[in-house]
Protein backbone atom coordinates (compact mmCIF):
# COMPACT_ATOMS: atom_id res chain seq x y z
CA UNK A 1 0.00 0.00 0.00
CA UNK A 2 1.32 3.44 -0.93
CA UNK A 3 1.96 5.77 2.00
CA UNK A 4 -0.47 8.67 1.82
CA UNK A 5 0.60 12.30 2.08
CA UNK A 6 -1.29 12.64 5.35
CA UNK A 7 0.52 9.68 6.91
CA UNK A 8 3.85 10.85 5.52
CA UNK A 9 3.29 14.21 7.18
CA UNK A 10 2.19 12.54 10.43
CA UNK A 11 5.26 10.29 10.55
CA UNK A 12 7.76 13.03 9.70
CA UNK A 13 9.67 15.15 12.22
CA UNK A 14 10.17 12.37 14.77
CA UNK A 15 13.78 13.42 15.25
CA UNK A 16 12.36 16.05 17.61
CA UNK A 17 11.43 14.98 21.14
CA UNK A 18 8.66 17.56 21.14
CA UNK A 19 7.13 15.96 18.04
CA UNK A 20 7.59 12.45 19.44
CA UNK A 21 5.66 13.37 22.57
CA UNK A 22 3.04 15.32 20.62
CA UNK A 23 2.39 12.45 18.20
CA UNK A 24 3.10 9.60 20.64
CA UNK A 25 5.41 8.00 18.08
CA UNK A 26 9.08 7.21 17.51
CA UNK A 27 11.03 5.97 14.51
CA UNK A 28 13.49 3.09 14.08
CA UNK A 29 15.56 3.07 10.88
CA UNK A 30 17.47 0.32 9.08
CA UNK A 31 16.61 -3.31 8.44
CA UNK A 32 18.54 -4.81 11.35
CA UNK A 33 17.27 -2.31 13.91
CA UNK A 34 13.71 -2.82 12.68
CA UNK A 35 14.10 -6.61 12.80
CA UNK A 36 15.47 -6.41 16.36
CA UNK A 37 12.60 -4.27 17.64
CA UNK A 38 9.59 -5.82 15.89
CA UNK A 39 7.32 -7.39 18.50
CA UNK A 40 8.80 -5.34 21.34
CA UNK A 41 6.82 -2.17 20.65
CA UNK A 42 3.36 -1.45 19.28
CA UNK A 43 3.75 -1.07 15.52
CA UNK A 44 2.08 1.96 13.97
CA UNK A 45 3.52 1.52 10.48
CA UNK A 46 6.31 -0.19 8.60
CA UNK A 47 7.45 1.75 5.54
CA UNK A 48 9.77 0.40 2.85
CA UNK A 49 11.34 2.12 -0.11
CA UNK A 50 9.39 1.20 -3.25
CA UNK A 51 10.67 -2.11 -4.58
CA UNK A 52 12.66 -3.07 -1.49
CA UNK A 53 11.96 -6.48 0.08
CA UNK A 54 13.49 -7.05 3.56
CA UNK A 55 15.49 -10.23 4.02
CA UNK A 56 15.84 -10.16 7.82
CA UNK A 57 12.11 -10.44 8.59
CA UNK A 58 8.94 -11.46 6.77
CA UNK A 59 6.52 -8.67 5.95
CA UNK A 60 3.79 -11.27 5.44
CA UNK A 61 3.80 -11.96 9.19
CA UNK A 62 2.88 -8.34 9.96
CA UNK A 63 -0.61 -6.77 9.82
CA UNK A 64 -1.29 -5.83 6.22
CA UNK A 65 -2.91 -2.53 7.10
CA UNK A 66 0.36 -1.41 8.76
CA UNK A 67 2.61 -2.00 5.75
CA UNK A 68 3.37 0.87 3.36
CA UNK A 69 5.83 1.82 0.66
CA UNK A 70 7.04 5.18 -0.57
CA UNK A 71 9.50 6.59 -3.09
CA UNK A 72 12.95 8.08 -2.48
CA UNK A 73 11.53 11.52 -1.65
CA UNK A 74 9.14 10.00 0.86
CA UNK A 75 11.89 8.03 2.60
CA UNK A 76 14.09 11.12 2.70
CA UNK A 77 11.28 13.06 4.37
CA UNK A 78 10.70 10.31 6.96
CA UNK A 79 14.37 9.72 7.74
CA UNK A 80 16.42 11.46 10.42
CA UNK A 81 19.68 10.20 8.87
CA UNK A 82 21.89 11.90 6.29
CA UNK A 83 21.23 8.94 3.99
CA UNK A 84 17.76 7.47 4.33
CA UNK A 85 17.29 3.75 4.98
CA UNK A 86 15.45 1.19 2.90
CA UNK A 87 12.97 0.48 5.66
CA UNK A 88 11.70 2.26 8.78
CA UNK A 89 9.33 1.28 11.55
CA UNK A 90 7.08 3.78 13.28
CA UNK A 91 6.15 2.66 16.80
CA UNK A 92 3.83 3.97 19.46
CA UNK A 93 5.66 5.37 22.47
CA UNK A 94 5.09 3.24 25.59
CA UNK A 95 2.52 4.77 27.93
CA UNK A 96 5.06 5.28 30.74
CA UNK A 97 7.17 7.40 28.41
CA UNK A 98 4.34 9.90 28.10
CA UNK A 99 4.28 10.47 31.87
CA UNK A 100 6.28 13.27 33.41
CA UNK A 101 9.90 12.21 33.87
CA UNK A 102 10.96 11.52 37.44
CA UNK A 103 7.41 10.93 38.73
CA UNK A 104 8.34 7.70 40.48
CA UNK A 105 10.57 8.35 43.48
CA UNK A 106 9.99 5.44 45.83
CA UNK A 107 11.14 2.25 44.15
CA UNK A 108 12.15 -0.56 46.49
CA UNK A 109 14.59 -3.05 44.96
CA UNK A 110 15.95 -6.39 46.11
CA UNK A 111 19.66 -7.11 46.51
CA UNK A 112 19.20 -10.40 44.69
CA UNK A 113 18.13 -8.51 41.57
CA UNK A 114 21.78 -7.68 40.94
CA UNK A 115 23.44 -4.66 39.41
CA UNK A 116 21.70 -1.56 38.13
CA UNK A 117 23.19 1.22 36.03
CA UNK A 118 22.35 4.76 37.11
CA UNK A 119 22.87 7.54 34.55
CA UNK A 120 23.18 11.01 36.02
CA UNK A 121 22.73 13.64 33.33
CA UNK A 122 24.12 11.85 30.26
CA UNK A 123 23.57 14.37 27.47
CA UNK A 124 24.83 12.83 24.26
CA UNK A 125 22.30 10.52 22.58
CA UNK A 126 25.10 8.50 20.99
CA UNK A 127 26.70 7.91 24.37
CA UNK A 128 23.35 6.83 25.80
CA UNK A 129 22.75 4.39 22.98
CA UNK A 130 26.23 2.90 23.33
CA UNK A 131 25.72 2.53 27.09
CA UNK A 132 22.44 0.66 26.50
CA UNK A 133 24.17 -1.62 24.00
CA UNK A 134 27.04 -2.22 26.45
CA UNK A 135 24.63 -2.89 29.32
CA UNK A 136 22.92 -5.53 27.20
CA UNK A 137 26.28 -7.19 26.51
CA UNK A 138 27.08 -7.38 30.23
CA UNK A 139 23.65 -8.59 31.29
CA UNK A 140 22.36 -5.39 32.89
CA UNK A 141 18.59 -5.55 32.60
CA UNK A 142 17.62 -2.20 34.14
CA UNK A 143 18.96 1.34 33.83
CA UNK A 144 17.73 4.24 35.94
CA UNK A 145 18.27 7.66 34.36
CA UNK A 146 17.89 11.16 35.74
CA UNK A 147 15.15 13.28 34.12
CA UNK A 148 17.78 15.42 32.34
CA UNK A 149 19.42 12.42 30.66
CA UNK A 150 19.04 12.21 26.87
CA UNK A 151 15.90 10.60 25.44
CA UNK A 152 16.21 6.88 24.68
CA UNK A 153 13.84 7.35 21.71
CA UNK A 154 16.08 9.94 20.08
CA UNK A 155 16.98 8.46 16.65
CA UNK A 156 20.71 8.87 17.39
CA UNK A 157 20.27 6.89 20.60
CA UNK A 158 18.36 4.16 18.79
CA UNK A 159 21.00 3.88 16.07
CA UNK A 160 23.75 3.57 18.68
CA UNK A 161 21.95 0.78 20.56
CA UNK A 162 22.35 -1.46 17.49
CA UNK A 163 19.16 -3.35 18.33
CA UNK A 164 19.56 -3.48 22.12
CA UNK A 165 16.84 -0.88 22.75
CA UNK A 166 14.22 -3.56 23.43
CA UNK A 167 16.54 -5.66 25.60
CA UNK A 168 17.34 -3.21 28.42
CA UNK A 169 14.68 -1.37 30.41
CA UNK A 170 15.38 2.33 30.95
CA UNK A 171 13.34 4.31 33.48
CA UNK A 172 13.66 8.04 34.14
CA UNK A 173 13.43 8.64 37.89
CA UNK A 174 14.44 11.00 40.65
CA UNK A 175 17.85 9.47 41.46
CA UNK A 176 18.22 10.75 45.06
CA UNK A 177 14.68 9.54 45.78
CA UNK A 178 15.55 6.11 44.38
CA UNK A 179 18.71 5.91 46.49
CA UNK A 180 16.85 7.00 49.61
CA UNK A 181 14.36 4.19 49.01
CA UNK A 182 17.19 1.64 48.94
CA UNK A 183 19.56 2.61 51.79
CA UNK A 184 21.09 -0.87 52.07
CA UNK A 185 22.24 -1.03 48.46
CA UNK A 186 25.87 -0.07 47.74
CA UNK A 187 26.27 2.90 45.43
CA UNK A 188 29.39 2.81 43.26
CA UNK A 189 30.52 6.07 41.67
CA UNK A 190 33.41 6.83 39.30
CA UNK A 191 35.31 9.71 40.92
CA UNK A 192 38.85 11.07 40.65
CA UNK A 193 39.59 10.36 44.32
CA UNK A 194 38.25 6.80 44.10
CA UNK A 195 39.92 3.45 44.73
CA UNK A 196 41.49 1.58 41.82
CA UNK A 197 38.54 -0.35 40.37
CA UNK A 198 40.78 -3.30 39.51
CA UNK A 199 41.84 -3.68 43.15
CA UNK A 200 38.61 -2.74 44.91
CA UNK A 201 36.18 -5.19 46.46
CA UNK A 202 33.11 -5.19 44.24
CA UNK A 203 29.78 -6.80 45.11
CA UNK A 204 27.48 -8.40 42.57
CA UNK A 205 24.60 -6.08 43.42
CA UNK A 206 24.04 -2.37 43.84
CA UNK A 207 23.97 0.81 41.77
CA UNK A 208 26.74 1.87 39.40
CA UNK A 209 26.54 5.62 38.80
CA UNK A 210 27.87 7.16 35.59
CA UNK A 211 27.92 10.96 35.49
CA UNK A 212 27.52 13.76 32.98
CA UNK A 213 30.12 13.99 30.19
CA UNK A 214 31.47 17.33 31.40
CA UNK A 215 30.47 17.71 35.04
CA UNK A 216 30.53 14.13 36.27
CA UNK A 217 28.18 12.95 39.01
CA UNK A 218 25.89 15.64 40.41
CA UNK A 219 26.65 16.88 43.93
CA UNK A 220 23.44 15.50 45.45
CA UNK A 221 24.03 12.01 44.08
CA UNK A 222 27.77 12.20 44.82
CA UNK A 223 27.00 12.64 48.52
CA UNK A 224 25.12 9.34 48.42
CA UNK A 225 27.95 7.33 46.84
CA UNK A 226 29.16 4.64 49.27
CA UNK A 227 32.04 3.26 47.20
CA UNK A 228 34.21 5.67 45.21
CA UNK A 229 36.01 4.06 42.29
CA UNK A 230 38.61 5.16 39.76
CA UNK A 231 39.66 3.73 36.40
CA UNK A 232 43.41 4.44 36.61
CA UNK A 233 45.39 5.44 33.51
CA UNK A 234 48.11 3.08 32.39
CA UNK A 235 50.72 5.84 32.60
CA UNK A 236 50.01 8.31 35.42
CA UNK A 237 52.34 10.91 33.87
CA UNK A 238 51.04 10.72 30.30
CA UNK A 239 47.36 10.21 29.59
CA UNK A 240 44.28 11.91 28.11
CA UNK A 241 42.24 14.26 30.26
CA UNK A 242 39.33 11.86 30.65
CA UNK A 243 37.55 8.80 29.26
CA UNK A 244 34.39 8.93 27.18
CA UNK A 245 31.49 7.99 29.49
CA UNK A 246 30.35 5.10 27.29
CA UNK A 247 33.89 3.67 27.22
CA UNK A 248 34.16 4.14 30.98
CA UNK A 249 30.87 2.29 31.42
CA UNK A 250 32.18 -0.66 29.43
CA UNK A 251 35.40 -0.85 31.48
CA UNK A 252 33.44 -0.56 34.73
CA UNK A 253 30.98 -3.30 33.86
CA UNK A 254 33.82 -5.56 32.72
CA UNK A 255 35.50 -5.05 36.09
CA UNK A 256 32.31 -6.00 37.95
CA UNK A 257 31.45 -8.97 35.78
CA UNK A 258 35.01 -10.25 35.84
CA UNK A 259 35.00 -10.87 39.59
Amino acid sequence: MELSKNKLSSYSGLGSRKQRLKKGLFIVEGEKSVADTLGSFRLEALVTRTGFVPSMFEISRLPGDRIFSTDDRGMDKLSTLSTSSQVVAIYRLPEETLRKRGERKEIKLKECDGLYLMLDGIQDPGNLGTIIRTAHWFGIKKIFASPDTADIYNPKTIQATMGSLAKVEVEYVDLPGLLNSNPDMPVYGLLLDGEDIFRATLKDYGFIVMGNEGKGISEEVRRMVTDRLLIPPYDASNHSESLNVAIATGITLAAFRGR
